[in-house]
């Protein structure tokens, strides 16, 4: 079919990213519909640095969009009392490398692995499961010391309000570029007898015809769900939470705790985001019904913030939101595309909930130019197979960050290490990489993510047994220069953080100015 009229149901982030990439990369003609009663959440949004490539094909800078959404930057993850209860924080940075000293020591990142786990066999009190993060990357550095530096840029990823991050695209990049914004509810969808969507109209009388239309109504999917009636596939035996506590805290000193990363605090039933934005920090506890009910959640989560942020957690309103994790069969189907929370949703633990927005919308984008808007089913196909292949392995992505915990302090832990069922699909092969890798099979290896979080959680790949009884001189000999080099490259890390800004005043002077 050709492709010439677009119509996108729902607003919000998905909707206006959507929006604002294909008024930027098509000549189409472009209707966004969202309802005039939706309610935005905004506690605030964590990204990854994939959304660079994003906004780099809108052609946008920081300086563009960050005041106006209470952005400020991220450069790793965090992740404390995963492992054990009480356990130190380790990070997932992001980028890999940047290490000076030891960059061109290492052949590649399989070889960089391999060292690391031979140093904690000969120096097991100098290398715990946090320090990984320090040897492979320099970027923990300006977490760990709430430090920013322009030479990072290119491996930074944001804390924003995602309801002002949409608001923001609207106002400056879809509207400007011809998109058509209107306001209903929709009440009825007209459907040719082959199956595909002619037009919808809503409850004031609305009509709108489109050749395609993007279903960008979160949960409750109603294009691409409710009448194309595609499957839903959930991950409730691969994800355990299904709630969440959701609010914000007003600062207490910004220069102490604004930090450039997302915080994950494991709990007795679940963990607490924390995400530093400009105005607030927006926190929220993630959780298992089955194990906690709602009034215990919230004196728990409560327990936290008075702990973490008093005094500037009292009387913080909470918002209780149900989770449903999973994934459409299909996210495209005849006429219909579904972006965001319409397709699929996997729990904010690594900050994946604007990426499968932003990606999808770019695999849509790319669908839609490679032929000037000529689309078949090779098309479709390729769309649903690469998005379904993004799912499954950031799921199966998520799955290790519970499956290799060592808490055992109540159930849902024990749970979490015992009773999570890894099914096959596209992303098996990303933990099946982790288990051929625990085995010792060389010629695998694993992601950069997965790299941090399996070292990060203490999983060994070689044993210090096995290594004594069978490393050679030689081997111990290239394992001490290893280690020099390290400890050298570690201090110079330490001084580099002394004549750098801390990440809220590197935000005063050079965003909010």
């Amino acid at each position: 079919m050709k492709v010439e009229s677009i119509c996108i149901v729902g607003g919000g982030s998905a909707g206006w990213m959507t929006a604002a990439l294909l008024s930027k990369e098509t000549d189409m003609e472009i209707c966004l519909i969202e309802s005039a009663n939706q309610k935005p959440i905004g506690v605030g949004e964590s990204t990854i640095q994939h959304i660079n490539k994003y906004l780099a094909r809108l052609g946008i800078k920081d300086e563009d969009w960050m005041e106006s959404c209470n952005a400020t930057y991220k450069a790793a993850i965090g992740f404390k009392n995963f492992r054990q209860k009480d356990s130190e924080r380790f990070y997932y940075p992001f980028g890999f490398f940047a290490q000076p000293a030891l960059d061109e020591y290492f052949k590649d990142e399989q070889e960089m692995l391999l060292r690391w786990q031979e140093l904690r066999c000969m120096y097991p009190d100098e290398y715990p499961p946090e320090e990984f993060a320090f040897f492979a990357n320099r970027q923990t550095v300006l977490a760990s010391h709430n430090i920013m530096s322009e030479s990072n840029s290119d491996s930074i990823a944001y804390h924003m309000n995602a309801d002002k991050f949409g608001e923001w695209l609207a106002h400056n990049i879809a509207l400007p570029n011809g998109v058509v914004h209107a306001l209903g509810d929709v009440n009825n969808v007209i459907k040719t007898p082959e199956g595909n969507i002619s037009a919808i109209t809503t409850v004031d009388g609305q009509c709108i015809s489109a050749d395609l239309f993007v279903d960008c109504t979160g949960f409750k999917s109603l294009l691409l769900e409710q009448h194309m009636g595609e499957k839903f596939i959930s991950f409730k035996d691969q994800l355990f939470n299904d709630s969440a506590i959701v609010t914000h805290v007003d600062y207490r000193d910004k220069d102490e705790q604004m930090k450039p990363y997302t915080d994950c605090v494991a709990l007795k039933h679940g963990w607490v985001y924390n995400i530093p934005m400009w105005d607030s920090i927006g926190t929220g506890y993630v959780y298992s019904s089955k194990y906690i009910n709602e009034c215990e959640a919230e004196i728990e989560f409560k327990e936290f913030l008075d702990a973490e942020y008093t005094p500037t957690a009292q009387n913080c309103p909470f918002n209780n939101i149900k989770i449903k994790h999973g994934k459409h069969e299909r996210g495209w189907v005849n006429n219909v595309v579904a972006v965001g929370l319409s397709y699929a949703f996997l729990e904010p633990l690594e900050s994946t909930g604007l990426m499968t927005s932003h990606e999808c919308a770019q695999f849509l984008s790319d669908a839609l130019t490679r032929r000037d808007g000529y689309v078949s089913k090779i098309d479709r196909d390729v769309y649903n197979r690469i998005s379904d292949q993004m799912v499954d392995t950031l799921k199966n992505f998520l799955v290790i960050h519970y499956n290799l915990t060592q808490r055992d302090d109540t159930q849902y832990w024990r749970d979490c290490a015992e009773n999570i069922n890894v099914v096959d699909g596209s992303g098996y092969e990303d933990y099946m990489r982790l288990i051929d890798a625990i085995g010792a099979r060389e010629e695998e290896d694993l992601s950069d993510g997965h790299v941090y979080i399996v070292n990060g959680m203490d999983m060994s790949f070689i044993q210090k047994g096995i290594f004594n009884e069978r490393a050679t001189p030689e081997m111990k000999d290239i394992i001490s220069e290893t280690h020099k080099l390290y400890q050298e490259d570690k201090k110079t890390k330490l001084e580099w953080v002394n004549d750098k800004p801390s990440h809220y005043e590197y935000l005063r002077d050079n965003i909010y100015v």
